[in-house]
């Protein structure tokens, strides 16, 4: 399986707060740690590890050359990553006791990226089995527009949530994997078929909705499916919905069926937020696999 990941390649900066601050208040942090990160780089490496064969496009600076030597370790190829960016984006993450969090995100490179650099990249991975994108980076609807019209088969997660979104054109993605405030604010429903219903109407062949501690829900237009979530203490949500992503799409693409391509998606991310971090604590298909096995 061949999948080519157009995305962000962030610096996360991690802060450990005793509670995440009001406005306008000043609080000490217990703790500091810096972490490879991205969207991008972060689906990348879950789709890596539930068993894909991964290559990244997109655009980081010099300062961000070990994002790509780790996704390198991690067997995932990065030859196109374009390396002419001023400043590598970068997160500021603030996590709490609870495991919340809340980020400032700072596009640098990833917003700099070209319909030519784009173009380059289709003409290269034209037989791709999927193409994952997220909203982090500039030419997401080009990309997608792009891939489509050339039959690659499509995915957005349309994160993090800006109003610009409600304007894409969402029948050239596939597949449409989000979160229900994002699927809040686009549709401007409120209960989860309702928004997989209104998501599928704007166009999307499949609708995958997380749902939280609620589980997952998946919609095609004539299938509704919902699969539950798994109860773990949460150290770091940072993370969560990439997990799932990565091992969802990987279990749909090899022939699962929704509901057990969620549960498997739902059992990574359950794995990932037991740990501090995002990249660091995707888990391998391995564990993925000895936990479903043990909650059963």
């Amino acid at each position: 399986m061949k999948i080519l990941v157009f995305g962000s390649y962030n610096i996360d900066k991690v802060y450990s707060m005793p509670r995440l601050p009001e406005r306008g208040e000043t609080l000490y942090c217990g703790g500091f740690e810096i972490h490879v990160g991205g969207k991008g780089l972060n689906q990348a490496l879950a789709f890596s590890k539930a068993g894909a064969d991964v290559t990244v496009g997109g655009k980081v600076g010099e300062d961000g050359r070990y994002l790509t030597d780790y996704l390198e370790e991690n067997g995932i190829g990065t030859s196109d990553i374009d390396f002419s960016g001023k400043y590598t984006g970068h997160t500021i993450i603030e996590t709490d006791p609870e495991g919340q969090n809340q980020m400032i995100l700072f596009g640098g490179a990833n917003r700099e990226i070209t319909e030519e650099y784009c173009d380059s990249l289709l003409a290269k991975y034209a037989d791709a089995d999927l193409l994952l994108t997220q909203y982090e980076t500039s030419c997401v609807e080009y990309m997608l527009e792009k891939a489509h019209s050339l039959g690659i088969k499509t995915a957005l997660n349309p994160s993090p949530y800006v109003d610009e979104i409600k304007n894409l054109n969402f029948a050239h993605a596939d597949i449409l994997i989000l979160n229900e405030y994002e699927g809040k604010s686009i549709t401007g429903e409120a209960d989860a078929e309702s928004i997989a219903k209104a998501l599928h109407a704007l166009g999307s062949g499949e609708i995958i909705l997380t749902l939280g501690a609620d589980g997952a829900v998946y919609y095609n237009g004539s299938d509704y499916v919902s699969a539950p979530a798994f109860r773990v203490n949460a150290v770091d949500t940072t993370g969560a919905g990439d997990t799932f992503t990565g091992y969802c799409l990987y279990e749909l693409l090899s022939g699962s069926a929704p509901y057990e391509a969620m549960l498997t998606g739902c059992a990574a991310s359950a794995i990932e937020v037991t740990k501090p971090g995002a990249a660091e604590t995707i888990p391998n298909r391995e564990e993925v696999m000895k936990f479903l096995k043990n909650t059963k």
